[in-house]
Protein backbone atom coordinates (compact mmCIF):
# COMPACT_ATOMS: atom_id res chain seq x y z
CA UNK A 1 0.00 0.00 0.00
CA UNK A 2 1.60 3.37 -1.22
CA UNK A 3 1.66 6.62 1.28
CA UNK A 4 -0.64 8.37 -0.31
CA UNK A 5 -3.44 5.04 -0.29
CA UNK A 6 -2.36 4.92 3.79
CA UNK A 7 -3.11 8.11 4.78
CA UNK A 8 -6.49 7.54 3.70
CA UNK A 9 -7.12 5.59 6.52
CA UNK A 10 -5.33 7.81 8.88
CA UNK A 11 -6.09 11.15 7.91
CA UNK A 12 -9.05 12.12 10.15
CA UNK A 13 -8.96 15.49 8.99
CA UNK A 14 -7.46 15.45 5.32
CA UNK A 15 -5.82 18.22 3.44
CA UNK A 16 -5.52 18.22 -0.54
CA UNK A 17 -8.59 18.92 -3.22
CA UNK A 18 -11.41 17.00 -2.78
CA UNK A 19 -11.78 16.47 -6.67
CA UNK A 20 -8.51 15.06 -6.17
CA UNK A 21 -9.21 12.25 -3.17
CA UNK A 22 -12.69 11.83 -5.86
CA UNK A 23 -11.02 11.45 -9.19
CA UNK A 24 -9.07 8.29 -6.84
CA UNK A 25 -12.01 6.95 -5.38
CA UNK A 26 -13.24 6.38 -9.03
CA UNK A 27 -9.95 4.65 -10.28
CA UNK A 28 -10.38 2.59 -7.44
CA UNK A 29 -13.69 1.69 -7.90
CA UNK A 30 -12.92 0.87 -11.01
CA UNK A 31 -10.49 -1.16 -10.31
CA UNK A 32 -12.41 -3.31 -8.30
CA UNK A 33 -11.43 -1.76 -4.89
CA UNK A 34 -14.72 -0.48 -3.55
CA UNK A 35 -13.14 -0.52 0.54
CA UNK A 36 -10.33 1.76 -0.86
CA UNK A 37 -12.85 4.12 -2.72
CA UNK A 38 -15.75 4.03 -0.15
CA UNK A 39 -12.83 5.46 2.19
CA UNK A 40 -11.39 8.08 -0.32
CA UNK A 41 -15.00 8.77 -1.55
CA UNK A 42 -15.36 9.28 2.09
CA UNK A 43 -12.57 11.95 2.72
CA UNK A 44 -13.46 14.02 -0.47
CA UNK A 45 -16.69 14.41 1.40
CA UNK A 46 -14.62 15.68 4.69
CA UNK A 47 -13.69 18.07 2.77
CA UNK A 48 -16.58 19.44 0.45
CA UNK A 49 -19.49 18.24 2.11
CA UNK A 50 -21.72 20.06 -0.03
CA UNK A 51 -20.28 18.90 -3.11
CA UNK A 52 -22.75 17.58 -5.13
CA UNK A 53 -20.71 15.11 -7.24
CA UNK A 54 -18.70 13.84 -4.30
CA UNK A 55 -21.74 13.53 -2.66
CA UNK A 56 -23.38 11.27 -4.90
CA UNK A 57 -20.64 9.27 -6.04
CA UNK A 58 -20.51 8.35 -2.21
CA UNK A 59 -23.94 7.74 -1.79
CA UNK A 60 -23.97 5.69 -4.80
CA UNK A 61 -21.14 3.44 -4.03
CA UNK A 62 -22.41 3.21 0.11
CA UNK A 63 -25.52 1.91 -1.38
CA UNK A 64 -24.08 -0.51 -3.74
CA UNK A 65 -22.48 -1.80 -0.55
CA UNK A 66 -25.28 -2.31 1.94
CA UNK A 67 -26.04 -6.29 2.59
CA UNK A 68 -29.36 -7.37 3.18
CA UNK A 69 -29.13 -10.26 5.85
CA UNK A 70 -31.69 -12.16 8.20
CA UNK A 71 -34.43 -9.67 7.11
CA UNK A 72 -32.08 -6.41 8.52
CA UNK A 73 -30.16 -4.10 5.85
CA UNK A 74 -26.78 -3.04 6.50
CA UNK A 75 -25.15 0.14 5.86
CA UNK A 76 -21.56 -0.02 4.89
CA UNK A 77 -19.61 2.08 7.38
CA UNK A 78 -15.99 2.81 5.95
CA UNK A 79 -12.20 2.41 7.72
CA UNK A 80 -11.04 5.63 8.22
CA UNK A 81 -9.96 7.65 11.42
CA UNK A 82 -12.21 10.27 12.47
CA UNK A 83 -12.58 12.67 16.05
CA UNK A 84 -14.70 11.57 18.84
CA UNK A 85 -15.64 12.99 21.75
CA UNK A 86 -17.05 16.64 22.25
CA UNK A 87 -14.87 19.73 23.65
CA UNK A 88 -18.37 22.03 24.25
CA UNK A 89 -20.06 18.75 25.64
CA UNK A 90 -20.30 17.07 29.05
CA UNK A 91 -16.88 16.21 30.90
CA UNK A 92 -16.97 12.52 29.90
CA UNK A 93 -17.23 13.51 26.23
CA UNK A 94 -13.75 15.18 26.98
CA UNK A 95 -10.72 14.71 25.27
CA UNK A 96 -11.10 14.87 21.92
CA UNK A 97 -9.15 12.15 20.38
CA UNK A 98 -8.38 10.48 16.82
CA UNK A 99 -10.03 6.97 16.32
CA UNK A 100 -8.89 4.54 13.61
CA UNK A 101 -11.24 1.82 12.75
CA UNK A 102 -11.73 -0.60 10.21
CA UNK A 103 -14.67 -1.38 7.96
CA UNK A 104 -17.41 -2.55 9.11
CA UNK A 105 -21.74 -2.33 8.46
CA UNK A 106 -24.40 -1.43 10.38
CA UNK A 107 -28.13 -2.29 10.90
CA UNK A 108 -30.06 0.44 9.34
CA UNK A 109 -32.37 0.83 11.94
CA UNK A 110 -32.68 -0.38 15.32
CA UNK A 111 -33.96 -4.39 16.00
CA UNK A 112 -37.77 -3.83 15.84
CA UNK A 113 -39.78 -6.32 17.96
CA UNK A 114 -41.06 -8.58 15.35
CA UNK A 115 -37.51 -9.28 13.98
CA UNK A 116 -35.80 -9.81 17.32
CA UNK A 117 -38.71 -12.84 18.06
CA UNK A 118 -38.49 -13.96 14.73
CA UNK A 119 -34.59 -14.87 14.58
CA UNK A 120 -34.59 -15.84 18.23
CA UNK A 121 -36.95 -18.30 17.09
CA UNK A 122 -39.46 -17.15 19.68
CA UNK A 123 -43.42 -16.94 19.13
CA UNK A 124 -44.03 -13.45 17.72
CA UNK A 125 -45.62 -10.39 19.02
CA UNK A 126 -47.90 -9.47 20.87
CA UNK A 127 -46.64 -13.08 22.57
CA UNK A 128 -43.00 -12.50 22.14
CA UNK A 129 -41.77 -15.18 24.64
CA UNK A 130 -39.62 -18.68 23.49
CA UNK A 131 -41.01 -22.03 23.89
CA UNK A 132 -39.75 -22.47 26.99
CA UNK A 133 -39.07 -20.44 29.81
CA UNK A 134 -36.77 -21.03 32.48
CA UNK A 135 -39.40 -21.74 35.78
CA UNK A 136 -36.10 -20.22 38.02
CA UNK A 137 -33.55 -18.20 37.34
CA UNK A 138 -30.97 -16.89 39.83
CA UNK A 139 -33.25 -13.71 41.13
CA UNK A 140 -36.48 -13.75 43.52
CA UNK A 141 -39.15 -14.08 40.59
CA UNK A 142 -39.51 -16.24 38.48
CA UNK A 143 -38.23 -15.10 34.69
CA UNK A 144 -41.26 -15.41 33.08
CA UNK A 145 -42.53 -12.78 34.69
CA UNK A 146 -39.81 -10.31 34.41
CA UNK A 147 -40.44 -11.06 30.22
CA UNK A 148 -44.31 -10.46 31.03
CA UNK A 149 -43.31 -7.27 32.46
CA UNK A 150 -41.21 -5.79 29.74
CA UNK A 151 -43.63 -7.17 26.84
CA UNK A 152 -46.26 -5.00 28.92
CA UNK A 153 -44.20 -2.05 27.99
CA UNK A 154 -43.24 -3.46 24.38
CA UNK A 155 -47.18 -3.54 23.85
CA UNK A 156 -47.44 -0.13 24.66
CA UNK A 157 -44.32 1.48 22.54
CA UNK A 158 -43.69 -1.05 19.68
CA UNK A 159 -46.72 -1.65 17.74
CA UNK A 160 -46.75 0.27 14.47
CA UNK A 161 -49.73 2.41 14.13
CA UNK A 162 -50.47 3.20 17.56
CA UNK A 163 -49.47 6.94 18.14
CA UNK A 164 -50.09 6.93 22.25
CA UNK A 165 -49.50 4.82 24.76
CA UNK A 166 -52.63 4.86 27.65
CA UNK A 167 -50.85 2.52 29.96
CA UNK A 168 -48.97 -0.59 31.35
CA UNK A 169 -51.81 -3.07 29.95
CA UNK A 170 -53.75 -0.96 27.28
CA UNK A 171 -52.02 -3.26 24.48
CA UNK A 172 -52.15 -6.79 25.67
CA UNK A 173 -55.00 -7.66 22.75
CA UNK A 174 -54.91 -11.31 23.36
CA UNK A 175 -55.64 -10.97 26.80
CA UNK A 176 -59.25 -11.19 28.65
CA UNK A 177 -60.04 -11.34 32.17
CA UNK A 178 -63.70 -12.38 33.65
CA UNK A 179 -65.63 -9.70 35.19
CA UNK A 180 -67.91 -10.76 38.74
CA UNK A 181 -71.25 -11.66 35.98
CA UNK A 182 -68.72 -14.17 34.68
CA UNK A 183 -68.78 -11.93 30.90
CA UNK A 184 -65.53 -11.95 29.85
CA UNK A 185 -64.08 -8.75 29.17
CA UNK A 186 -61.33 -7.65 26.71
CA UNK A 187 -58.24 -5.58 27.22
CA UNK A 188 -59.88 -2.98 24.63
CA UNK A 189 -62.87 -2.88 26.57
CA UNK A 190 -60.97 -2.66 30.12
CA UNK A 191 -58.51 0.26 28.99
CA UNK A 192 -59.56 1.66 26.26
CA UNK A 193 -58.82 1.59 22.33
CA UNK A 194 -55.77 3.35 21.97
CA UNK A 195 -55.11 5.78 19.03
CA UNK A 196 -53.36 5.08 15.73
CA UNK A 197 -52.83 6.04 12.56
CA UNK A 198 -54.65 3.77 10.53
CA UNK A 199 -57.13 1.56 12.68
CA UNK A 200 -58.02 -0.76 9.73
CA UNK A 201 -54.15 -1.58 10.07
CA UNK A 202 -53.81 -5.36 11.01
CA UNK A 203 -51.88 -5.40 14.30
CA UNK A 204 -47.61 -5.19 13.65
CA UNK A 205 -44.25 -4.80 15.62
CA UNK A 206 -41.90 -4.20 12.82
CA UNK A 207 -41.64 -0.80 11.88
CA UNK A 208 -40.45 0.68 15.44
CA UNK A 209 -37.78 -0.30 17.83
CA UNK A 210 -37.78 -2.93 20.31
CA UNK A 211 -37.42 -1.65 23.81
CA UNK A 212 -36.77 -2.43 27.73
CA UNK A 213 -33.60 -4.50 25.86
CA UNK A 214 -31.43 -5.74 28.01
CA UNK A 215 -27.95 -5.50 26.72
CA UNK A 216 -27.36 -9.32 27.42
CA UNK A 217 -30.68 -9.77 25.08
CA UNK A 218 -28.50 -8.36 22.10
CA UNK A 219 -25.74 -10.47 22.75
CA UNK A 220 -27.61 -13.59 22.82
CA UNK A 221 -29.49 -12.87 19.73
CA UNK A 222 -25.64 -11.72 18.12
CA UNK A 223 -24.49 -15.03 19.57
CA UNK A 224 -27.13 -16.98 17.75
CA UNK A 225 -26.47 -15.34 14.37
CA UNK A 226 -22.80 -15.43 13.98
CA UNK A 227 -21.07 -18.15 12.06
CA UNK A 228 -16.96 -18.42 11.02
CA UNK A 229 -18.03 -16.32 8.43
CA UNK A 230 -19.83 -13.33 9.48
CA UNK A 231 -19.72 -11.79 13.53
CA UNK A 232 -22.78 -10.13 14.68
CA UNK A 233 -22.52 -7.68 17.57
CA UNK A 234 -23.28 -4.80 19.70
CA UNK A 235 -20.94 -1.87 18.17
CA UNK A 236 -18.35 -0.37 20.10
CA UNK A 237 -18.72 2.96 21.57
CA UNK A 238 -16.54 4.09 18.78
CA UNK A 239 -18.19 2.54 15.91
CA UNK A 240 -21.37 3.75 17.01
CA UNK A 241 -20.22 7.79 17.44
CA UNK A 242 -18.57 7.46 13.61
CA UNK A 243 -21.46 5.53 12.46
CA UNK A 244 -23.55 8.70 13.96
CA UNK A 245 -21.33 11.00 12.65
CA UNK A 246 -22.04 10.35 9.03
CA UNK A 247 -19.09 10.98 7.34
CA UNK A 248 -19.53 14.78 8.88
CA UNK A 249 -16.27 15.89 10.61
CA UNK A 250 -16.44 18.28 14.32
CA UNK A 251 -20.87 18.33 13.76
CA UNK A 252 -22.66 17.96 17.07
CA UNK A 253 -25.95 16.05 15.37
CA UNK A 254 -25.83 13.12 12.92
CA UNK A 255 -27.25 15.95 10.59
CA UNK A 256 -24.74 18.83 10.80
CA UNK A 257 -25.00 21.47 13.64
CA UNK A 258 -28.38 22.31 13.24
CA UNK A 259 -30.59 22.16 15.97
CA UNK A 260 -32.48 18.99 16.43
CA UNK A 261 -36.30 19.97 15.56
CA UNK A 262 -39.36 17.56 14.77
CA UNK A 263 -38.23 17.27 10.87
CA UNK A 264 -34.85 15.73 11.66
CA UNK A 265 -35.28 13.57 14.98
CA UNK A 266 -37.97 11.94 17.21
CA UNK A 267 -37.15 13.68 20.61
CA UNK A 268 -38.34 16.11 23.43
CA UNK A 269 -41.55 14.42 23.26
CA UNK A 270 -41.31 12.39 26.71
CA UNK A 271 -45.57 13.37 27.07
CA UNK A 272 -46.55 11.86 24.07
CA UNK A 273 -45.69 8.65 25.53
CA UNK A 274 -44.80 7.47 21.95
CA UNK A 275 -41.70 6.48 19.38
CA UNK A 276 -42.32 7.64 15.76
CA UNK A 277 -41.78 4.99 12.96
CA UNK A 278 -38.52 4.36 12.44
CA UNK A 279 -38.15 5.36 8.38
CA UNK A 280 -40.48 8.66 8.99
CA UNK A 281 -36.95 10.81 9.53
CA UNK A 282 -34.44 11.24 7.20
CA UNK A 283 -31.06 9.10 7.06
CA UNK A 284 -27.43 10.29 7.62
CA UNK A 285 -24.72 10.36 5.42
CA UNK A 286 -24.39 6.33 5.84
CA UNK A 287 -28.64 5.67 5.27
CA UNK A 288 -28.54 5.27 8.95
CA UNK A 289 -32.05 5.93 10.55
CA UNK A 290 -32.41 7.12 13.96
CA UNK A 291 -28.84 7.67 15.28
CA UNK A 292 -30.36 10.56 17.26
CA UNK A 293 -33.84 10.36 19.47
CA UNK A 294 -35.73 7.39 18.82
CA UNK A 295 -34.36 5.22 21.73
CA UNK A 296 -31.14 4.65 23.40
CA UNK A 297 -28.47 1.87 21.92
CA UNK A 298 -26.61 -0.34 23.43
CA UNK A 299 -23.02 -0.28 22.77
CA UNK A 300 -20.48 -3.30 24.04
CA UNK A 301 -18.33 -1.35 26.02
CA UNK A 302 -18.03 -0.91 29.52
CA UNK A 303 -18.90 2.99 30.76
CA UNK A 304 -15.75 4.79 32.08
CA UNK A 305 -16.07 8.74 32.74
CA UNK A 306 -12.08 9.02 31.99
CA UNK A 307 -11.73 6.46 29.47
CA UNK A 308 -11.19 9.13 26.47
CA UNK A 309 -8.21 10.42 28.14
CA UNK A 310 -6.04 6.45 28.07
CA UNK A 311 -8.38 4.54 25.19
CA UNK A 312 -6.35 3.34 22.17
CA UNK A 313 -6.28 5.04 19.50
CA UNK A 314 -7.05 2.45 16.75
CA UNK A 315 -10.12 -0.17 17.19
CA UNK A 316 -10.42 0.27 21.32
CA UNK A 317 -13.08 -1.51 23.08
CA UNK A 318 -13.20 0.07 26.71
CA UNK A 319 -12.65 -0.85 29.77
CA UNK A 320 -12.08 -4.67 30.44
CA UNK A 321 -14.23 -4.28 33.53
CA UNK A 322 -17.00 -2.38 34.80
CA UNK A 323 -20.43 -2.12 36.27
CA UNK A 324 -22.81 -0.69 33.65
CA UNK A 325 -22.77 -0.61 29.52
CA UNK A 326 -22.66 2.38 27.75
CA UNK A 327 -25.80 4.30 25.96
CA UNK A 328 -26.26 6.62 23.00
CA UNK A 329 -28.03 8.45 21.04
CA UNK A 330 -30.86 9.76 23.27
CA UNK A 331 -34.59 9.03 23.15
CA UNK A 332 -38.03 10.54 22.13
CA UNK A 333 -38.38 11.37 25.84
CA UNK A 334 -34.92 13.02 25.97
CA UNK A 335 -33.99 16.68 25.30
CA UNK A 336 -31.72 18.02 22.27
CA UNK A 337 -28.33 17.82 24.89
CA UNK A 338 -28.33 14.13 24.89
CA UNK A 339 -29.32 13.51 21.33
CA UNK A 340 -25.87 14.51 20.28
CA UNK A 341 -23.45 12.60 18.33
CA UNK A 342 -21.08 12.16 21.53
CA UNK A 343 -23.19 12.53 24.50
CA UNK A 344 -22.68 9.18 26.73
CA UNK A 345 -24.62 7.40 29.08
CA UNK A 346 -25.12 4.05 30.78
CA UNK A 347 -27.15 1.84 32.92
CA UNK A 348 -26.88 -1.54 34.35
CA UNK A 349 -28.97 -4.74 32.72
CA UNK A 350 -29.79 -8.12 34.19
CA UNK A 351 -30.96 -10.45 31.43
CA UNK A 352 -34.96 -11.27 32.25
CA UNK A 353 -33.42 -14.82 32.52
CA UNK A 354 -31.77 -14.08 35.71
CA UNK A 355 -35.27 -13.25 37.59
CA UNK A 356 -34.34 -9.66 37.81
CA UNK A 357 -35.86 -6.47 37.43
CA UNK A 358 -33.00 -4.14 35.54
CA UNK A 359 -32.31 -0.06 34.54
CA UNK A 360 -33.23 -1.22 31.14
CA UNK A 361 -36.70 -1.80 32.06
CA UNK A 362 -37.68 1.53 30.22
CA UNK A 363 -39.89 2.27 26.53
CA UNK A 364 -36.87 4.01 25.36
CA UNK A 365 -33.95 1.71 25.50
CA UNK A 366 -33.04 -0.60 22.09
CA UNK A 367 -30.13 -1.70 20.16
CA UNK A 368 -28.98 -2.31 16.58
CA UNK A 369 -26.57 -4.55 14.75
CA UNK A 370 -22.98 -4.67 13.81
CA UNK A 371 -21.85 -6.85 11.27
CA UNK A 372 -18.06 -7.34 10.17
CA UNK A 373 -16.21 -9.64 8.08
CA UNK A 374 -14.32 -12.86 9.29
CA UNK A 375 -11.74 -14.78 7.58
CA UNK A 376 -13.95 -16.71 4.86
CA UNK A 377 -16.55 -14.10 4.35
CA UNK A 378 -17.47 -14.20 0.67
CA UNK A 379 -18.53 -10.33 1.14
CA UNK A 380 -15.46 -9.25 2.05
Amino acid sequence: MGADHERLYTDHAPTGNAQDLLRLACDLESNGDLRAAATAYDQAHLLAPSDAEVTDARRSLLDQMAIKEHGIIFRYVPAGTFLMGSDTGEPDERPVHPVRLGDYWLAETPVSWATYCDLMGWEPPPAGHPEQIPEKGHGRVPPGFILHEANKIRLQYCEDETTRALDWHAHTSPHEWTGGDGEKVGSRTMFGEPERDDPRRPWGYGRKPMVSVAWQEAEELCERLSTSDIGYSLPTEAEWERAARGGLAGCRYPWGDVPPNAELCDFDRFNDFSILPTHRLPPNGYGLYAMAGSVWEWTSDWYDADYYRTSPGSNPTGPSTGTERVLRGGSWADCADAVTASFRMSRPAVTWRDGEWGGHMTPNIGFRLCRKRRPGDPTG
